[in-house]
């Protein structure tokens, strides 16, 4: 039976747009006992909601505690530059003392995050092409081994992690892309999203998608309940991830973050 932690993934809409209410919020939660704080990495909401940065946001929070796993969730790896992230990221695991997981996944245009700046990117084959590009990247790049797509020279600086902070790739459930990529990439886990109520055959379809034996990797279950836990850390589920959404104030925000997930 796999241990099974649990996390909040907050929104960096209206209230949540200020890194150090957040930070806060992030701080309370780790008092509380959960395991995890984590954020979206989206450029707004809707119209009229824009969001604040993530890497910033998770700076602030890495300063604010001590023990929680922190991460954005998720990076949509192909409207970025994955020499930056690289860059981002080796700064924030330092940072955090080697608490960072990184979430990566293609991201979606159905708030036009990519086709209002003209990206080149929004075929769903175009983007997976360019996150398997950014993973094949970020793998050694976080490693600090040289990059043979940067002239095989080391790109970023070392991390605290070793070989480097755990890298999980999103993936809906019920379908076998995302951990197949994971596999492909020798990746550290799947962020699973699209269940409002989560159940073993869940994570043992993600788990058999990839040939991964239970515990070999991280299974996150992101949004949704769980009406047994257990049974899900039996099937080798290892973090329930609650999301705040946009929307949602400063005061629930922190009432939530107060009481104990588990």
């Amino acid at each position: 039976m796999s241990t099974l932690r649990w996390g909040l993934s907050l929104s960096l809409g209206g209230e949540l747009a200020e890194p150090a209410r957040v930070a806060e919020i992030a701080a309370a939660a780790e008092a509380a006992g959960w395991d995890g704080v984590f954020v979206w990495d989206h450029l707004w909401h809707g119209d009229d909601e824009p969001f604040a940065d993530p890497w910033v946001t998770l700076a602030a929070i890495a300063l604010a505690t001590e023990r929680v796993r922190i991460g954005p969730l998720v990076t949509p790896l192909p409207r970025r530059r994955a020499q930056v992230v690289a860059q981002q990221a080796a700064t924030l695991d330092r940072l955090s003392d080697g608490r960072l997981t990184l979430a990566f996944g293609l991201g979606s245009d159905k708030r036009a995050e990519y086709s209002a700046f003209d990206e080149p990117t929004t075929d769903a084959r175009e983007m997976a092409t360019s996150l398997d590009a950014g993973l094949e990247f970020l793998v050694p790049a976080l490693s600090g081994q040289p990059v043979p797509s940067a002239g095989d020279r080391r790109t970023t600086i070392t991390c605290v992690q070793e070989p480097r902070p755990p890298i999980w790739v999103a993936g809906r459930a019920g379908r076998s892309a995302g951990p197949r990529r994971a596999a492909r990439h020798g990746l550290e886990g799947v962020a699973l999203v699209g269940r409002a109520e989560w159940g073993p055959d869940d994570v043992r379809g993600a788990l058999e998608a990839g040939s991964f034996k239970p515990g070999a990797v991280d299974v996150a279950l992101v949004g949704g309940t769980s009406a047994d836990p257990e049974a899900l850390a039996a099937a080798g589920a290892t973090w329930l991830i609650s999301e705040l959404h946009p929307g949602t104030s400063i005061d629930e925000a922190m009432q939530r973050a107060s009481t104990p997930g588990h």
